[in-house]
This record gives C-alpha cells, structure tokens and sequence, in this order.
C-alpha cells in the first residue's frame, strides 16, 4: 500500500504523457470517468488531485465520430483521489 504523502499529483504526471493518447481520468471514490481525445484536453482542475493509478482500458466513447477508430479506443486510465 502506497501512502498518500508518496503519491504523484496529475499536474506532475500530466507533462510525461503522450500527446496522442486517448486518455480517460476516473475518481477514485465515485468511479465516476470522463473521456478526453488528448491530454491537452484534460482539465486543470485535476492538476493537484492525488494519482491512485494508472493503467490501459480499452475504453468506449459516446462520440466516436471524434475518434476515426469507431466507437471504441484503448485509452490511458488515470484514478485520482
């Protein structure tokens, strides 16, 4: 188990991510998700949210004529605290 005081904060992360990956970011506590196209088009608003994990899903998104891959995408997976 990883204390939170050891844990990266997603502003830190966010500039070590690739530019063209589909992302997708998650709340931890509610698994609420949101899927964004680009980093660029994350939030900064989770800049200072803790980072509990990250991982690869293969995503569906509710606007796939924005994806030119069809409905479903492999995205990056951030959880946040």
């Amino acid at each position: 188990m990883i204390d939170d005081k050891d844990r990266p904060i997603f502003g830190n992360l966010r500039k070590m991510i690739d530019r063209t990956a589909r992302i997708q970011i998650c709340d931890h506590k509610t698994g609420f998700y949101k899927d964004y196209k680009y980093i660029e088009d994350v939030s900064h608003d989770y800049d200072n949210r803790l980072v509990f994990g990250i991982g690869l899903v293969n995503s569906e998104y509710n606007n796939p004529e924005a994806l030119n891959t069809g409905r479903y995408a492999y995205a990056i997976e951030i959880r946040l605290l």
